[in-house]
Protein backbone atom coordinates (compact mmCIF):
# COMPACT_ATOMS: atom_id res chain seq x y z
CA UNK A 1 0.00 0.00 0.00
CA UNK A 2 1.53 3.53 -0.58
CA UNK A 3 -0.59 4.61 1.83
CA UNK A 4 3.01 5.64 3.70
CA UNK A 5 3.05 8.50 1.20
CA UNK A 6 0.22 10.32 2.88
CA UNK A 7 0.78 9.27 6.23
CA UNK A 8 4.00 10.20 8.52
CA UNK A 9 5.07 7.64 11.16
CA UNK A 10 5.27 9.22 14.71
CA UNK A 11 9.11 8.24 14.87
CA UNK A 12 10.03 10.45 12.27
CA UNK A 13 11.56 13.83 13.20
CA UNK A 14 12.79 16.81 11.61
CA UNK A 15 14.47 20.42 12.63
CA UNK A 16 11.67 22.53 13.05
CA UNK A 17 12.09 26.97 13.09
CA UNK A 18 9.86 28.61 15.91
CA UNK A 19 6.28 30.04 14.87
CA UNK A 20 6.13 33.44 14.25
CA UNK A 21 3.44 35.95 15.30
CA UNK A 22 0.01 34.64 14.14
CA UNK A 23 -0.24 37.16 10.96
CA UNK A 24 -0.95 36.38 7.70
CA UNK A 25 2.77 37.29 6.29
CA UNK A 26 4.17 35.49 9.20
CA UNK A 27 1.82 32.53 7.98
CA UNK A 28 2.39 32.32 4.16
CA UNK A 29 6.42 32.73 5.22
CA UNK A 30 6.41 29.38 7.79
CA UNK A 31 4.18 27.94 4.79
CA UNK A 32 6.96 28.22 1.97
CA UNK A 33 10.07 27.35 4.39
CA UNK A 34 8.61 23.71 4.33
CA UNK A 35 9.98 21.23 1.71
CA UNK A 36 7.93 18.85 0.52
CA UNK A 37 4.33 17.81 2.88
CA UNK A 38 7.00 18.36 6.26
CA UNK A 39 4.10 16.84 8.15
CA UNK A 40 6.15 17.24 11.54
CA UNK A 41 7.40 20.67 10.88
CA UNK A 42 3.86 22.02 9.76
CA UNK A 43 2.69 20.42 13.04
CA UNK A 44 5.30 22.41 15.39
CA UNK A 45 4.86 25.99 12.84
CA UNK A 46 0.79 25.55 13.33
CA UNK A 47 0.34 24.02 16.62
CA UNK A 48 -2.89 26.12 17.27
CA UNK A 49 -4.61 24.28 13.75
CA UNK A 50 -2.89 20.51 13.44
CA UNK A 51 -4.75 17.78 14.09
CA UNK A 52 -3.56 14.35 13.62
CA UNK A 53 -6.14 11.95 11.95
CA UNK A 54 -5.90 8.75 12.83
CA UNK A 55 -5.43 6.36 10.10
CA UNK A 56 -6.88 2.32 9.73
CA UNK A 57 -2.98 0.70 9.53
CA UNK A 58 -2.38 2.69 12.49
CA UNK A 59 -0.39 5.37 11.38
CA UNK A 60 -1.45 9.06 11.38
CA UNK A 61 -2.00 11.96 8.82
CA UNK A 62 -1.51 15.69 9.61
CA UNK A 63 -4.54 17.92 9.27
CA UNK A 64 -4.57 22.07 9.59
CA UNK A 65 -8.28 23.15 10.79
CA UNK A 66 -9.28 26.87 11.14
CA UNK A 67 -12.88 27.34 12.54
CA UNK A 68 -15.54 29.42 11.62
CA UNK A 69 -14.05 33.58 12.55
CA UNK A 70 -18.10 34.49 12.22
CA UNK A 71 -21.46 33.43 12.91
CA UNK A 72 -23.55 32.60 12.05
CA UNK A 73 -21.57 29.20 10.75
CA UNK A 74 -22.06 28.53 6.82
CA UNK A 75 -20.74 25.18 7.45
CA UNK A 76 -17.33 23.41 6.77
CA UNK A 77 -14.98 22.48 3.77
CA UNK A 78 -12.52 19.73 3.48
CA UNK A 79 -9.18 20.70 0.98
CA UNK A 80 -7.56 18.34 -0.37
CA UNK A 81 -4.69 20.03 -2.09
CA UNK A 82 -3.00 19.18 -5.50
CA UNK A 83 -0.51 16.70 -6.05
CA UNK A 84 2.52 17.07 -4.38
CA UNK A 85 1.39 19.76 -1.84
CA UNK A 86 1.25 20.35 1.59
CA UNK A 87 -1.56 21.33 3.81
CA UNK A 88 -0.53 24.88 4.52
CA UNK A 89 0.63 25.08 0.90
CA UNK A 90 -1.01 27.58 -1.97
CA UNK A 91 -4.13 27.82 -2.47
CA UNK A 92 -5.34 25.20 0.20
CA UNK A 93 -3.27 27.08 2.69
CA UNK A 94 -4.73 30.66 2.40
CA UNK A 95 -8.71 29.50 2.21
CA UNK A 96 -7.93 28.46 5.96
CA UNK A 97 -8.06 32.50 6.93
CA UNK A 98 -10.20 33.54 3.68
CA UNK A 99 -12.89 31.06 4.12
CA UNK A 100 -12.99 31.36 8.07
CA UNK A 101 -13.36 34.70 7.66
CA UNK A 102 -16.41 34.41 5.98
CA UNK A 103 -18.09 31.84 8.26
CA UNK A 104 -17.21 28.58 6.90
CA UNK A 105 -15.00 26.06 9.01
CA UNK A 106 -12.03 25.01 6.61
CA UNK A 107 -9.53 21.37 7.10
CA UNK A 108 -6.37 21.31 4.57
CA UNK A 109 -5.08 18.13 3.56
CA UNK A 110 -2.09 17.82 2.04
CA UNK A 111 -1.00 14.85 -0.93
CA UNK A 112 1.75 13.74 -1.63
CA UNK A 113 2.52 13.14 -5.49
CA UNK A 114 0.91 9.66 -6.89
CA UNK A 115 3.90 7.35 -7.90
CA UNK A 116 6.33 7.79 -10.85
CA UNK A 117 4.54 4.87 -12.95
CA UNK A 118 1.01 6.90 -12.91
CA UNK A 119 2.45 10.16 -13.79
CA UNK A 120 4.38 9.21 -17.01
CA UNK A 121 1.25 6.79 -18.46
CA UNK A 122 -0.87 9.64 -17.55
CA UNK A 123 1.77 12.28 -19.66
CA UNK A 124 1.70 9.53 -22.00
CA UNK A 125 -2.05 8.69 -23.08
CA UNK A 126 -2.30 13.06 -23.83
CA UNK A 127 0.33 11.89 -26.90
CA UNK A 128 -0.91 9.93 -29.81
CA UNK A 129 0.98 6.35 -30.44
CA UNK A 130 2.91 6.76 -33.37
CA UNK A 131 1.62 4.54 -36.84
CA UNK A 132 3.52 1.13 -37.37
CA UNK A 133 5.47 1.15 -40.15
CA UNK A 134 5.59 -2.87 -40.90
CA UNK A 135 2.76 -4.89 -39.21
CA UNK A 136 5.28 -6.96 -36.06
CA UNK A 137 5.69 -10.85 -36.79
CA UNK A 138 3.28 -12.90 -34.55
CA UNK A 139 5.88 -13.88 -32.13
CA UNK A 140 6.77 -9.94 -31.60
CA UNK A 141 2.89 -8.85 -31.07
CA UNK A 142 2.11 -11.77 -29.23
CA UNK A 143 5.46 -11.10 -26.41
CA UNK A 144 4.44 -7.60 -26.82
CA UNK A 145 0.73 -7.99 -25.83
CA UNK A 146 1.46 -10.46 -22.66
CA UNK A 147 3.89 -7.27 -21.69
CA UNK A 148 1.75 -4.76 -22.15
CA UNK A 149 -1.08 -6.53 -19.77
CA UNK A 150 1.33 -7.26 -17.11
CA UNK A 151 2.49 -3.79 -17.40
CA UNK A 152 -1.27 -2.81 -17.02
CA UNK A 153 -2.20 -4.86 -14.47
CA UNK A 154 0.30 -3.48 -12.19
CA UNK A 155 0.08 -0.09 -12.72
CA UNK A 156 -3.85 -0.25 -12.09
CA UNK A 157 -2.99 -1.86 -8.59
CA UNK A 158 -0.49 0.91 -7.92
CA UNK A 159 -3.15 3.20 -8.99
CA UNK A 160 -5.74 1.74 -6.85
CA UNK A 161 -3.40 1.80 -4.11
CA UNK A 162 -3.39 5.23 -3.92
CA UNK A 163 -6.75 5.85 -4.60
CA UNK A 164 -7.39 3.67 -1.86
CA UNK A 165 -5.53 5.69 0.45
CA UNK A 166 -6.56 9.09 -0.34
CA UNK A 167 -9.71 7.82 0.18
CA UNK A 168 -8.52 6.88 3.60
CA UNK A 169 -7.56 10.35 4.38
CA UNK A 170 -10.94 11.65 3.09
CA UNK A 171 -12.88 9.44 5.43
CA UNK A 172 -10.73 10.31 8.48
CA UNK A 173 -11.07 14.13 7.65
CA UNK A 174 -15.06 13.84 7.68
CA UNK A 175 -15.12 12.01 10.45
CA UNK A 176 -12.92 14.28 12.38
CA UNK A 177 -15.47 17.44 11.27
CA UNK A 178 -18.44 15.23 12.19
CA UNK A 179 -17.02 14.99 16.03
CA UNK A 180 -16.56 18.40 15.66
CA UNK A 181 -20.02 19.07 14.93
CA UNK A 182 -20.10 19.48 11.09
CA UNK A 183 -22.14 17.17 9.82
CA UNK A 184 -22.63 18.04 6.08
CA UNK A 185 -19.42 19.27 4.80
CA UNK A 186 -18.54 19.95 1.41
CA UNK A 187 -15.26 18.76 -0.09
CA UNK A 188 -12.97 20.33 -3.04
CA UNK A 189 -9.75 19.45 -5.02
CA UNK A 190 -7.47 21.37 -6.36
CA UNK A 191 -5.94 20.59 -9.48
CA UNK A 192 -5.65 16.50 -10.12
CA UNK A 193 -7.47 16.08 -6.62
CA UNK A 194 -10.47 17.13 -8.25
CA UNK A 195 -10.74 13.72 -9.68
CA UNK A 196 -10.06 12.31 -5.89
CA UNK A 197 -12.18 14.19 -4.26
CA UNK A 198 -15.50 13.34 -6.57
CA UNK A 199 -14.77 9.60 -6.96
CA UNK A 200 -14.88 9.36 -2.62
CA UNK A 201 -17.94 11.92 -2.66
CA UNK A 202 -19.61 9.03 -4.91
CA UNK A 203 -20.04 6.86 -1.59
CA UNK A 204 -21.31 9.79 0.69
CA UNK A 205 -24.19 10.74 1.63
CA UNK A 206 -23.66 13.09 4.01
CA UNK A 207 -22.05 15.96 2.09
CA UNK A 208 -23.20 19.04 0.96
CA UNK A 209 -21.31 19.41 -2.02
CA UNK A 210 -17.78 19.13 -4.13
CA UNK A 211 -16.26 21.82 -5.45
CA UNK A 212 -13.56 21.30 -8.38
CA UNK A 213 -11.04 24.20 -7.67
CA UNK A 214 -8.89 25.01 -11.34
CA UNK A 215 -9.64 20.59 -11.88
CA UNK A 216 -7.54 18.39 -14.01
CA UNK A 217 -9.01 14.99 -14.84
CA UNK A 218 -7.05 12.33 -17.07
CA UNK A 219 -7.66 11.48 -20.81
CA UNK A 220 -9.47 8.35 -18.94
CA UNK A 221 -11.62 9.85 -15.98
CA UNK A 222 -12.92 12.54 -18.18
CA UNK A 223 -15.94 10.52 -20.66
CA UNK A 224 -16.71 8.45 -17.12
CA UNK A 225 -17.46 11.87 -15.19
CA UNK A 226 -21.00 12.47 -16.76
CA UNK A 227 -22.16 8.91 -15.92
CA UNK A 228 -20.55 8.99 -12.51
CA UNK A 229 -22.73 12.24 -11.62
CA UNK A 230 -25.77 11.06 -13.61
CA UNK A 231 -26.11 8.79 -10.51
CA UNK A 232 -28.24 10.03 -7.90
CA UNK A 233 -26.79 11.71 -4.78
CA UNK A 234 -27.54 14.20 -2.27
CA UNK A 235 -24.51 16.70 -3.06
CA UNK A 236 -23.84 19.81 -5.30
CA UNK A 237 -20.73 20.11 -7.96
CA UNK A 238 -18.94 23.97 -8.67
CA UNK A 239 -16.80 23.87 -11.13
CA UNK A 240 -14.20 27.25 -10.18
CA UNK A 241 -12.02 27.28 -13.38
CA UNK A 242 -8.97 29.93 -15.19
CA UNK A 243 -10.67 32.23 -17.44
CA UNK A 244 -8.04 31.70 -19.39
CA UNK A 245 -8.28 29.24 -22.54
CA UNK A 246 -5.74 26.39 -21.00
CA UNK A 247 -8.39 26.79 -18.47
CA UNK A 248 -11.91 27.92 -19.87
CA UNK A 249 -11.40 25.27 -23.58
CA UNK A 250 -11.58 22.01 -21.39
CA UNK A 251 -14.30 23.41 -18.97
CA UNK A 252 -16.94 24.13 -21.76
CA UNK A 253 -16.03 20.71 -22.45
CA UNK A 254 -17.10 19.31 -19.14
CA UNK A 255 -20.06 21.16 -19.05
CA UNK A 256 -21.35 20.32 -22.45
CA UNK A 257 -20.70 16.36 -21.82
CA UNK A 258 -22.47 16.97 -18.74
CA UNK A 259 -25.72 18.89 -20.10
CA UNK A 260 -25.64 15.89 -22.57
CA UNK A 261 -26.16 13.39 -20.30
CA UNK A 262 -28.50 16.42 -18.28
CA UNK A 263 -26.57 16.15 -15.23
CA UNK A 264 -27.90 18.38 -12.61
CA UNK A 265 -26.63 20.35 -9.50
CA UNK A 266 -23.66 21.57 -11.55
CA UNK A 267 -22.32 25.03 -11.94
CA UNK A 268 -19.33 26.47 -14.17
CA UNK A 269 -18.18 29.45 -12.95
CA UNK A 270 -14.83 30.87 -14.72
CA UNK A 271 -12.75 33.14 -12.62
CA UNK A 272 -9.29 35.10 -12.96
CA UNK A 273 -7.05 32.53 -11.46
CA UNK A 274 -3.21 32.00 -11.77
CA UNK A 275 -2.00 28.94 -13.27
CA UNK A 276 -1.18 27.09 -10.96
CA UNK A 277 -3.62 28.51 -8.29
CA UNK A 278 -1.67 30.47 -5.60
CA UNK A 279 -2.23 31.93 -1.79
CA UNK A 280 -2.93 35.15 -3.92
CA UNK A 281 -6.15 33.90 -5.44
CA UNK A 282 -7.69 32.84 -1.76
CA UNK A 283 -9.64 35.70 -1.01
CA UNK A 284 -11.71 35.57 -4.62
CA UNK A 285 -11.95 31.62 -4.59
CA UNK A 286 -13.25 31.63 -1.27
CA UNK A 287 -15.66 34.60 -2.00
CA UNK A 288 -17.16 32.50 -5.52
CA UNK A 289 -17.59 29.52 -2.84
CA UNK A 290 -19.06 31.79 0.25
CA UNK A 291 -21.97 32.80 -2.20
CA UNK A 292 -22.32 29.04 -3.63
CA UNK A 293 -22.33 27.52 0.03
CA UNK A 294 -25.25 30.11 0.94
CA UNK A 295 -27.20 29.32 -2.03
Amino acid sequence: MLLAGLALTVSAQESEPEPGQGTQQAMESRATAVTGLGEWSLARMFPERAVWLDLDDDSRALALFQPELKTPARGALIVLADEGQAAAEGLAGGLLDTLAERGVAVMTLGLRPPPESVVRRRQQRLVPEPQETAPPEDDQLQSSVMIDVAEEEALEEVMSDYRDSIRELLDAAAGELQRRGYERPAVSGIGWSADYVTAWALGQGALSGVIWLAPHFSGERLPELPAMLSADRPWRVLDLHAMDDAGRHPAVARAAALAREQVSGYRRQPMALSNPPQRADAERVASRIQAWMNR
